[in-house]
């Protein structure tokens, strides 16, 4: 009895202890904007945990969105398409350990969506149905999950009409996010773009300036890497527009 107890309980120390390195992998990811190391310390974690358990399905869906962005910080095609070949095939590993997992069905259909834009356009429609069907299930499984939103809004903003994509329906999705988290300012910048495509400057610079008004944004680092620059940069396009 005392032995069986014994395990029970290092089971659970273990389990903690899993639990908290992907923890800690998160505030690296979400932090780094303070420290460059952070994204390499952060999926240092997360492939410790797969060590011991490779179908740990929380950690494969964060290695995913870790080369995912490892990807987009390359320039070379042959290194973007390495980490997001990586990146799909941990979000596929997820999917099969953790189909009900939000967050691996959104970051397969991200990794499939650069590998997409990185090889051309021709491949991108070839891959948009599988693209949107990822982030159309994770919305299935959780309908406030908004990254999922903005993803169907991207897709929908630049899959041609004949194809299946639609400004309206872009516009739709970009509009729910919103209403759900208001300090999601990648949707914002995702809407802004929408809105200069379809040259309606003005709206577009009003939800350009709430993003660089936005004092708490869902994700600060992104921000700062990301959104601010990216809305510094399209308000700058559209000056005198």
């Amino acid at each position: 009895m005392k032995k069986a107890l014994i395990a029970a309980l290092l089971c659970i120390t273990v389990i903690s202890a899993l639990d908290s390195r992907l923890t800690q992998s998160d505030n690296y990811y979400y932090n780094r904007h303070k420290d460059a190391s952070y994204g390499m310390k952060a999926l240092y974690l997360c492939n410790e945990v797969l060590e011991e358990n490779p179908n740990d399905a929380n950690a494969l869906w964060r290695t995913a969105r870790l080369y995912c962005l490892l990807g987009d910080d390359e320039s070379a095609k042959e290194k973007k398409l390495f980490y997001y070949q990586k990146a799909e095939d941990n979000a596929e590993d997820a999917k099969a350990h953790g189909p009900g997992i939000p967050e691996s069905h959104f970051w397969y259909g991200v990794a499939l969506g650069r590998i997409g834009q990185t090889k051309g356009v021709l491949n991108s429609l070839n891959l948009a149905g599988p693209v949107k069907k990822a982030f159309e299930k994770a919305l299935t499984l959780n309908s406030k999950f908004t990254p999922a939103m903005d993803g169907l809004g991207v897709w929908y903003m630049e899959v041609p009409g004949i194809a299946g994509g639609s400004l309206e329906k872009s516009e739709e999705y970009f509009k729910n996010g919103l209403a759900i988290e208001s300090n999601y300012t990648l949707l914002r910048v995702d809407l802004a773009k929408l809105y200069i495509k379809q040259k309606k400057y003005s709206d577009a610079r009003t939800q350009l300036n709430k993003v660089l008004s936005t004092t708490n944004p869902k994700h600060a680092a992104d921000y700062v890497l990301e959104d601010k620059p990216d809305a510094q940069r399209l308000l700058a396009e559209i000056e005198g527009k």
